[in-house]
């Protein structure tokens, strides 16, 4: 797999912006999709670079690279997506996709200072840290903190409806297709890649099902609409950010701890069996 070349210039610009210039308004965001050469370069330029911090994750036997791939790939399949003509507002897409992943790299960056200013990721993280998790795990943990607690913050910041008072939902459904369609290949790759001899015997509670499936990851972003609706409404917006957080914790304190003792014995088993097999092949193993 080549390495892409340099530093995407214009995504980086607006993922790197200090955090209160960051939550500026819709306006600046979308300039900044345009300057990164329009929609589907800004976000393959995305997909760059969160391919390069799982590069350099793997490369250190991290096992944060996981996840860091899996969110590569799942914009490089958006921005492949956004070639084909329908979508009625592309650079609204690029505009909640970045500022979606913003929160994870900010969260990956703090990580590395040793520092958390977000909780839900903290938790993802320290149980990544601590080898403690399978593959499947690991995108389960992702996915919940950027499905339920990232992507209603970046709904609310990159707006709901287009400037004609229209609804973004159904772009927005769009997105669902192609990631639904996406989710389940790019977990089987991952976990090829990163556990070759766990294989078929790590197989996929009903829990990890919730959000590694199509209908599953569908599920979890029409909740993520609900609460970003929620989040909108001053009578409601303290009590919902409030339940947000609350949510995170407590989705992946189950992930992590199944109350169910079946579920339990098959995710301590593949999480022993994913520590003595996991590999780290780095770049000769790409996902291409």
């Amino acid at each position: 797999m080549s390495m892409p070349s340099g530093r995407p210039k214009a995504v980086d610009k607006l993922i790197d912006l200090p955090l209160p210039q960051l939550r500026g308004p819709r306006e600046l965001g979308l300039d900044a999709i345009r300057a990164a050469g329009g929609a589907h370069r800004a976000v393959e330029q995305l997909a760059e670079r969160l391919e390069q911090r799982s590069n350099r994750l793997e490369a250190a036997r991290d096992p944060a690279c996981v996840f860091a791939r899996a969110y590569a790939e799942l914009c490089r399949r958006l921005a492949d997506g956004l070639h084909k003509a329908g979508w009625h507002d592309p650079e609204w897409i690029a505009l909640l996709t970045v500022r979606m992943a913003e929160q994870y790299l900010r969260a990956l960056t703090e990580r590395g200072a040793g520092t958390h200013s977000n909780g839900v990721w903290a938790s993802s993280f320290e149980a990544s840290d601590q080898r403690e998790t399978s593959v499947r795990e690991e995108l389960v943990l992702g996915l919940t903190a950027c499905l339920v607690h990232d992507l209603p913050l970046a709904l609310c910041e990159a707006g709901m409806l287009a400037a004609n008072g229209e609804s973004h939902l159904c772009d927005y459904h769009d997105i669902n297709e192609v990631w639904g369609q996406a989710i389940e290949d790019i977990t089987l790759a991952l976990t090829r890649r990163y556990e070759p001899w766990l294989g078929a015997a790590d197989k996929m509670p009903e829990v990890y099902a919730n959000v590694l499936t199509n209908q599953g990851l569908r599920i979890a972003r029409a909740t993520a609409w609900y609460n970003a609706q929620r989040l909108q409404d001053p009578a409601m917006a303290p009590r919902a950010r409030a339940a947000l957080s609350r949510w995170s914790d407590i989705t992946l304190h189950e992930l992590l701890h199944p109350p169910v003792w079946s579920v339990r014995f098959v995710a301590r088993g593949a999480r022993l069996l994913s520590r003595v097999t996991r590999s780290f092949p780095g770049l000769r193993a790409g996902m291409r």
